[in-house]
């Protein structure tokens, strides 16, 4: 048996490739499209679809169950001695309280379950979840991996630009005053530049005059990053908009100090809310 393994989310964006090779154990957000019956392609096209047709283009998305959380801390604990949970941020979904009752019903084996609070979504939670696999692998005691968690959270980073303000208004995690903001940009053709911070949506900046997603990101970015001398680690994702997604990959790999582990397609949870063609930079550094 193994000593530590680590879990975490879909929400954490991380590649099919990269969940089988660590062997992370991850539960899956659920998301009802029954609405969407007879419109073909993913969950993007669907949305794009339903919104061109005048047919509601919103999303209904639940956290996993407790049930969920419980079969997959007994099939890990079979292979390891203790388990990691990385979770996606209390303050966007009460998911992490699931994570928490489901450790409470295992009993004496809760004792082997260690959830915390990334505080984070999307790459940047999956990045905290990399990181941690890497302490795995270099022999690390369970209370230095935990550690290294939470110091990480606070060099892990969300900032995102999306096509249409709408679905990032439904999400109800941006403030009433914001969303008449945003909608008054849109009809602006001004471009928004948010950011992820204590779980809750917040306006960055704004573009004038922005013809893509890619370059104002970018922009942030290097603004964010001036004085960061060390690695920096990027996932990129994105609500199929692969070539936005590539541009904006181009423009990182020509900063020295870069490296863009991969690209992806949201998960459910954050991509109904984001919506069809946005753009997500998440980043860490040591």
């Amino acid at each position: 048996m193994k000593k530590i393994g680590i879990t975490t989310e879909s929400s954490a964006d991380l590649t099919e490739e990269l969940i089988k090779k660590y062997n992370l154990g991850v539960v899956s957000f659920k998301v009802d499209l029954s609405k969407f019956e007879g419109i073909k392609g993913g969950i993007f096209n669907k949305m794009r679809t339903a919104e061109e047709r005048g047919i509601d283009s919103t999303i209904k998305t639940s956290q996993p169950s407790l049930k969920d959380y419980l079969e997959m801390f007994k099939k890990k604990l079979e292979e390891f001695e203790e388990i990691v949970h990385v979770a996606i941020s209390s303050k966007v979904t009460g998911a992490y309280n699931s994570a928490i009752q489901a450790k409470k019903f295992l009993g004496k084996d809760g004792g082997r379950v260690h959830v915390l609070d990334s505080e984070k979504g999307s790459g940047s939670q999956g990045l905290l979840v990399l990181k941690a696999l890497e302490d795995v692998e270099k022999g690390l005691k369970l209370e230095k991996i935990e550690e290294n968690i939470k110091e990480r959270a606070k060099k892990s980073f969300l900032i995102f630009m999306y096509d249409n303000p709408k679905w990032v208004m439904a999400s109800g995690r941006c403030p009433k005053i914001a969303q008449i903001g945003l909608q008054k940009l849109k009809d602006l053709k001004m471009g928004v530049v948010m950011r992820e911070k204590d779980g809750v949506l917040k306006l960055m900046s704004i573009k004038r005059n922005t013809i893509d997603l890619a370059e104002p990101l970018f922009e942030e970015f290097r603004k964010m990053t001036k004085d960061v001398k060390t690695r920096i680690s990027v996932v990129i994702a994105h609500g199929d908009n692969q070539k936005e997604a590539d541009k904006l990959k181009e423009k990182l790999e020509s900063l020295k100090n870069v490296k863009v582990l991969y690209s992806t397609l949201l998960d459910v949870v954050l991509g109904a809310h984001a919506g069809p063609d946005a753009l997500l930079l998440n980043f860490i550094y040591e």
